[in-house]
């Protein structure tokens, strides 16, 4: 069965969305969609401003949790590093 290159492309694109929504910097993060598996890779931090008491661990962890619950997501896969600075 062919995949659905489009619909991949608007899934890992609303995943990049959430995470720009959290007030954090994904400049140097990468999505990969493949057949409703996410992976994300690069580095992650606290956007430039964000004065949050949240860490970024607990706000990664929480779109994670939120992105499994998005339609056409089977799992999602974190190798990113997580900066707190």
């Amino acid at each position: 069965m062919p995949r659905d290159i489009a619909a991949e492309k608007q899934l890992a694109m609303q995943v990049r969305r959430e995470f720009n929504r959290a007030g954090l910097d994904i400049s140097r993060m990468e999505v990969i969609s493949v057949g409703g598996n996410i992976s994300i890779y690069g580095w992650i931090r606290r956007a430039r401003g964000d004065v949050s008491g949240e860490s970024v661990e607990a706000k990664v962890n929480r779109l994670i949790d939120r992105i499994k619950r998005m339609p056409g997501v089977r799992d999602v896969v974190l190798y990113a590093r997580i900066r707190e600075d």
